[in-house]
């Protein structure tokens, strides 16, 4: 069994061109309520998720405007203990999200 504490996400640099995102995140599928965020905000998560075996963490940046679906800004598998930030940085955005991921 494992467990990862998601702690920060900071937008370093939006997708979107004007205003801000509204980036979502996943952990294995599952949705983390975040936000809107613009250019230098940092947000505390402060969850934990526990799962076996190994963890996908994706971001997209969910384009609210009819016929244009989300935009992946990354994906990161952790299978290995420790802390870190994880930089999702397609489609010319720039994020960090802070995480500590443990075994028992």
């Amino acid at each position: 069994m494992a467990n990862l504490h998601l702690k920060t996400l900071k937008c370093i640099e939006t997708e979107d061109w004007v205003g801000h995102d509204d980036p979502k995140l996943a952990v294995n599928g599952q949705n983390i309520l975040l936000p809107s965020m613009g250019g230098g905000q940092k947000y505390a998560i402060d969850e934990y998720h526990a799962f076996d075996g190994e963890v996908t963490i994706t971001l997209h940046e969910a384009d609210g405007l009819p016929g244009d679906r989300s935009d992946l800004l990354g994906s990161h598998t952790l299978t290995e203990e420790g802390s870190g930030i994880l930089n999702f940085t397609k489609d010319g955005a720039n994020y960090q999200l802070s995480y500590t991921l443990t075994r028992s």
